[in-house]
């Protein structure tokens, strides 16, 4: 099942800098030009990564869909929260 666009752009509406592109049916999430993850089923993962690994310690890294690398599935944050943890992932 794919994600619609009005869904995706839901999950970081008021984030500012986040540039979404459209990939069989979901979405990548780029914030500053770099990749983040991704929007699936309607959901927001993010890649795991150390700086990840750091930042969303016990949060569950799941896969997004059957055979997909694990990623932190990423839920109840707000736009300040997500551009804040978005600040934190990036280099």
């Amino acid at each position: 099942m794919g994600t619609p666009k009005s869904v995706a752009l839901a999950l970081v509406e008021g984030v500012s800098e986040v540039r979404l592109r459209s990939m069989m049916g979901e979405w990548l999430v780029y914030f500053r030009e770099h990749y983040l993850g991704t929007i699936e089923d309607g959901q927001l993962f993010l890649k795991d990564t150390p700086l990840s690994r750091a930042c969303l310690a016990g949060t569950p890294l799941c896969a997004p869909h059957p055979g997909a690398k694990p990623s932190f599935l990423v839920e109840g944050l707000d736009a300040a929260q997500l551009y804040a943890l978005f600040l934190q992932l990036i280099p």
